[in-house]
């Protein structure tokens, strides 16, 4: 149809001239615009509201009772990696449209870490046939950390230039503030061709304040994912940061940056929600954004303001505000029927002008996705690796060796340096489980080498056995931790038999799985079978491995960041994210 008859047949619809498709009568309109809530009917023709007011004797084909109910805009993550809930997007449509979750901001740097613009392209692809609005925030950081990190793929200008022109392309994604620092030229040049075509740059600046802080905004990064506390939310937004708050799951920022905000802030349009990255266990148990909602307004965030958190600040923020966020005439029919604002039960879903959740069932059916083969062979592994080549060697006749440790801290990414004596055993250091001191290493998947970054790790809590994954930020390597080599050996070498996942190994024989075969990263099951594997397989880490964490695996992905304080691990080595660069992990022997 053409443009101008489109909006002729919206006009009709809107003075109730032509027949609409869908009236939700008698519910609370929540005014997001402006803060308010009042009775009105909403009208929709198409994929489009047309009309908020009264359609009482109006003809259309479907008018559902909404009376005693509210109506809210769908809710909207404003940062999150697809491929961290290890769902494809039909699968995880399923799981966030009961949820009231009808558009993601996705930066999909992990497939594209794996796989480059092709991987880019056919997660896109799988996307369209799911009930979600998926916009992009193009990676511009392909590899994360190039000279530190092997990947399977890179985005340089001209690629990044392609994938800015997208249709759905939002902004660059999450941006590095150590290459704006260190004026990195390409970044910058990427930086400059967002800001050609009209679009955002997301930043990444944990922990950044003062001139660095500054530095960074004046150079064109206009909001940041990665606050842990209020007052480093608070001096982003007085500079005209936005501040996505984040809640995933190991990441929970929400309560230690929201409570009490209200106080000082007179104005929280600068506050957006997001997750991140969040599994799909934590998602069914707790929810999505609509726990961010909730969490929000159990910590005194007036309700109002916390749904405008999670829908038109966002819309706003990305300048989407004119398709979607708020329930208005011309705007996308993305519109969420709830209970009550402060508990969020959602009783019905409209999507794009179709009703596709209703009293607890999916009205909307997808087709499963077809993944060629390419996709599913990307985890490649040395066939000549070995047992020695995972742990860390010492000169012969070291009795024991100094070595960084990394330490974790439950609920972040961030992680610790410390230095521990670590005993040697035949030119090797050995694990020590009565200390809590593991090996780790990261085994390039791409290349199929034997380069291989090790360091011992603490937080784990594995008194024996070994866990591995072939999800690892943002290189995605294979990253392995254990107390027994062997063990290591065998979780690695499972990964690349089964295309990869994450595993559980003890005394040569797998415990648990779960198959992630496309790119390593995504499995082609339900959210259900997924979050069994997953349960099943988390349970078997703590009871037979005798892990301390509730999400071993989603740390385990974590921990091998390059970018995130205080210490990275790639298959190039230890990185010191503050100085980006690599160190040895053996301090001295004796």
């Amino acid at each position: 149809m053409h443009p101008t008859d489109v909006k002729s047949s919206l006009i009709q619809a809107a003075l109730g001239e032509i027949p609409l498709d869908l009236v939700l009568s008698g519910g609370t309109v929540v005014d997001v615009y402006s803060g308010t809530t009042f009775e009105a009917d909403v009208a929709i023709y198409r994929d489009r509201i047309v009309g908020i007011g009264r359609y009482d004797g109006v003809d259309c084909k479907r008018r559902l009772d909404v009376s005693s109910r509210y109506l809210i805009p769908g809710l909207i993550d404003a940062h999150m990696h697809i491929e961290s809930t290890m769902l494809t997007p039909r699968a995880l449509a399923e799981i966030l449209i009961p949820r009231g979750v009808t558009t993601i901001l996705a930066d999909p740097h992990e497939i594209a870490n794996v796989m480059g613009v092709k991987g880019i392209q056919l997660l896109l692809l799988i996307a369209e046939e799911a009930p979600l609005r998926v916009f992009v925030q193009v990676p511009s950081r392909v590899p994360t950390a190039p000279g530190l990190e092997d990947t399977g793929a890179s985005l340089g200008i001209a690629e990044t230039q392609k994938l800015l022109n997208l249709e759905g392309a939002v902004s660059l994604g999450e941006l590095n503030f150590q290459h704006v620092l260190s004026l990195g030229r390409e970044y910058l040049e990427k930086i400059s061709l967002a800001e050609s075509a009209s679009k955002l740059v997301n930043g990444h600046m944990p922990g950044l304040s003062g001139r660095e802080l500054n530095a960074c905004l004046a150079a064109g990064l206009r909001d940041d994912h990665e606050c842990v506390t209020q007052g480093e939310a608070l001096e982003k937004l007085r500079r005209g940061c936005a501040v996505m708050v984040r809640e995933g799951t190991s990441e929970r920022n929400l309560e230690d940056i929201l409570a009490g905000i209200e106080c000082k802030l007179a104005d929280t349009r600068g506050l957006l929600f997001c997750t991140d990255d969040k599994h799909p266990s934590d998602i069914l148990r707790e929810g999505h954004i609509d726990f961010n909602v909730r969490k929000a307004i159990e910590i005194g965030i007036d309700p109002i303001k916390a749904i405008q958190m999670a829908t038109i600040n966002t819309a706003t923020h990305f300048r989407l505000d004119h398709e979607i966020g708020v329930l208005a005439p011309g705007r996308k029919a993305d519109v969420v029927v709830v209970e009550d604002v402060r508990t969020l039960q959602v009783s019905a879903v409209v999507f794009d002008g179709q009703l596709v959740y209703r009293e607890g069932r999916m009205l909307y059916s997808a087709k499963t996705p077809e993944v060629p083969e390419w996709a599913l062979k990307t985890v490649r592994v040395s066939p000549d690796l070995s047992e020695e080549d995972l742990v860390i060697k010492v000169p012969d006749g070291t009795s024991e060796a100094l070595v960084r440790v990394i330490n974790l801290i439950p609920g972040q990414i961030i992680n610790r340096e410390t230095r521990e004596w670590v005993k040697a055993t035949d030119g090797f250091l050995a694990s020590d489980p009565s200390r809590d001191l593991l090996h780790i290493a990261v085994v390039d998947r791409h290349r199929a080498t034997r380069q291989v970054g090790k360091a011992f790790v603490r937080g784990f809590g594995l008194t024996e056995g070994a866990i591995a994954s072939s999800v690892a930020h943002d290189h995605h390597n294979i990253v392995v931790v254990g107390v027994s080599p062997a063990d290591m050996l065998c979780a690695v070498k499972h990964l690349a038999e089964t295309g990869g996942g994450f595993v559980a190994v003890r005394s040569g024989k797998v415990l648990a799985e779960l198959v992630l075969p496309l790119g390593g990263l995504i499995s082609l099951q339900s959210a259900d079978d997924v979050v069994d594997s997953l349960d099943k397989l988390n349970e078997t880490v703590m009871r037979e491995l005798g892990c301390s964490l509730e999400s071993p695996f989603m740390q385990l992905e974590f921990v091998t960041l390059p970018t995130v304080p205080e210490l990275g691990l790639t298959n190039r080595g230890l990185v010191n994210a503050t100085k980006f660069e690599l160190v040895e992990p053996v301090i001295s022997v004796r």
